[in-house]
């Protein structure tokens, strides 16, 4: 036990610990210098977190503690308070979704994705069909509260209002014309027409409906291609008919065109003309056949002077030079 010579006397008489002095001025100096670090550090992260920019063909949703405010940024740049708000990004480019019966096409690649519709007449008739839309960026806050991403608006909106509205457009149709193209268009016209209503609703823009391909049943695509074949066949002779009948029209207008040819020449040639004929023709031969009849005088001359003996029987026929 220690005795009371042990503890230290200050000079005024107290006793105690020796306190050092503190000195409020460093103190202020040291906290203000490292509030200032931490503001020079923090600042370029705040910025960083507040800073969101927003691509082209994009728009961003601002959210407000998790839940969207209404406020949409479009592309540029944009600051939030990194604390209580978010963003999250919506493509407003142009989408497609194909449902196909060929594998590697379509959402569904590795199955059968075509729509099976039954025609007016009963049969039924399977469709592929692609659509093409785009997020509304006016309507895009609408969009993000009903469906969040574009996967879960072709599951839940897309996919569902094809199948229905092509089921009933294709109900009004008969087969036969949905496998024309006239059948087609209209066909796509009136699923274009419904699917625009019921796209605009949710915030969705419809730009197109294609309508790919219309696979019949293997027995009715027989018949209809037999028919056409058929159909073919018989135009083919139409057209073989047609082409005999134009040819023996020309022909019969050529041989009338002869006779009247020869007609004309027949009445055109008398004797006299054809005795001028073989005169003018002497000019041109070195050797002339002069029919004689039966008093030796040349025959075409008897003609000339109008004397109707030229009986071939008391005829021959002289050969002279016409150089003589």
């Amino acid at each position: 036990m220690s005795s009371d010579s042990d503890i230290p006397i200050d000079p005024d008489g107290s006793s105690g610990p020796n306190i050092p002095d503190i000195d409020l001025r460093s103190i202020f100096s040291n906290t203000l210098l490292i509030a200032l670090v931490i503001v020079l550090i923090a600042a370029p992260v705040v910025g960083f977190l507040s800073w969101t920019p927003t691509d082209e063909g994009n728009v961003q949703v601002v959210k407000k503690w998790g839940a969207a405010t209404g406020t949409v940024f479009e592309p540029g740049a944009h600051f939030i308070n990194p604390i209580s708000q978010d963003t999250v990004s919506l493509s407003t480019r142009p989408q497609s979704y194909t449902m196909s019966s060929q594998q590697g096409e379509g959402s569904k690649s590795d199955t059968d994705d075509s729509i099976t519709v039954l025609t007016e007449d009963g049969l039924r008739v399977d469709i592929d069909i692609t659509v093409r839309y785009r997020v509304d960026s006016g309507q895009a806050v609408k969009f993000y509260k009903n469906y969040r991403t574009l996967g879960s608006a072709e599951q839940r909106l897309i996919r569902p209002s094809i199948r229905s509205v092509l089921r009933t457009e294709a109900g009004a149709l008969p087969v036969t014309e949905i496998y024309t193209g006239k059948g087609q268009t209209e066909l796509k016209q009136a699923a274009q027409s419904a699917l625009k209503k019921d796209f605009a609703r949710d915030g969705l823009i419809l730009e197109a409906v294609q309508i790919r391909k219309v696979n019949l049943p293997k027995q009715y695509e027989q018949a209809v291609e037999q028919k056409e074949i058929t159909k073919q066949r018989r135009q083919q002779k139409e057209n073989e008919l047609e082409v005999e009948k134009l040819e023996a029209d020309r022909k019969k207008i050529e041989a009338n065109g002869e006779a009247e040819a020869n007609r004309i020449l027949s009445e055109s040639l008398d004797q006299k003309v054809l005795t001028q004929q073989y005169i003018d023709k002497l000019d041109d031969t070195d050797t002339v056949y002069i029919p004689v009849g039966g008093d030796g005088y040349p025959q075409f001359v008897r003609n000339i002077g109008g004397s109707n003996d030229d009986s071939p029987s008391g005829s021959s026929t002289n050969s002279t030079n016409s150089s003589a």
